[in-house]
């Protein structure tokens, strides 16, 4: 019999937040709807490796095509040992744009909405004024920019700021294998 176990922070690897993380009065990770969590998303990536990623680092006259809106920006690789700086994260305005456009989740692939050195952790701040949740962390240096549907379920913690998720995305044009109908 085999009995591994792990011990980890609820901010490690591709994880998700809650407005708690920020504001002493926030909600708890499992108040996230689920559904914000599930559904079309459009990965977008963003050029220069801005220190916040706004309008002028996406495609020219670009606006979101889906309520869920993931990142690239490659400014943090996925085998790097420790966090620093050079992550990109986003700005207030385009935060903004996203909230007044539905966008109801955001998502990076550097460990955070804010770059490393942000004192005032402006992005973190808006995206919870508005109510967008928002997802840290993604692997997303394969992903070609796109709409696909998005699967991203945190651990079921209960009464803490943030969690760790498992997000996947699939192909909107994906189809099931052709299978035998069950008998």
């Amino acid at each position: 019999m085999v009995l591994s176990a792990f011990s980890t922070t609820c901010h490690v690897g591709t994880h998700i937040d809650a407005t708690l993380h920020m504001e002493d009065a926030g909600e708890t990770i499992e108040r996230i709807p689920l559904g914000r969590l599930i559904g079309p998303a459009e990965v977008v990536r963003a050029t220069g490796r801005p220190s916040r990623v706004g309008l002028e680092h996406l495609p020219s006259g670009w606006s979101p095509a889906a309520p869920r809106v993931l990142f690239r920006t490659d400014s943090h690789p996925v085998d790097a040992e420790a966090v620093g700086e050079g992550l990109s994260g986003f700005s207030v305005d385009l935060v903004h744009l996203l909230a007044d456009n539905g966008v109801v989740l955001v998502g990076i692939d550097s460990p955070s909405v804010d770059p490393f050195d942000s004192a005032d952790h402006a992005a973190h701040h808006a995206l919870a004024e508005r109510g967008v949740a928002w997802i840290e962390g993604l692997l997303l240096e394969a992903i070609e920019p796109g709409l696909y549907d998005l699967v991203a379920l945190p651990m079921p913690l209960v009464g803490v700021e943030a969690a760790p998720v498992r997000a996947v995305l699939r192909s909107r044009d994906w189809k099931p294998p052709n299978h035998p109908p069950a008998r």
